[in-house]
């Protein structure tokens, strides 16, 4: 009677093991794989400067934006 009762105990040990095991596991794996979102970055200053040195693009980089886009980016505003 004692030995079934003894291996009754140790399966329910190691059932309860594998569990924990298990539970473990899966909190790492939850962890890792969790989106972690970050704020948007504030770029409107950046563009502010950007636009304040009024850049204008060679002719040459104007043919190979046009080339790689396909969009007539060298049109004169507003048209």
């Amino acid at each position: 009677m004692k030995s079934v009762e003894h291996e009754d105990r140790l399966q329910r040990e190691l059932a309860q093991k594998q569990q924990e095991v298990s539970a473990r596991e899966y909190a790492q794996l939850d962890k890792q794989t969790r989106t972690q979102h970050s704020p948007f970055i504030d770029m409107r200053d950046a563009y502010a400067q950007v636009r304040d040195k009024n850049y204008q693009p060679t002719q040459q980089e104007i043919e190979y934006q046009r080339f790689t886009s396909g969009a007539w980016i060298d049109n004169e505003k507003g048209k």
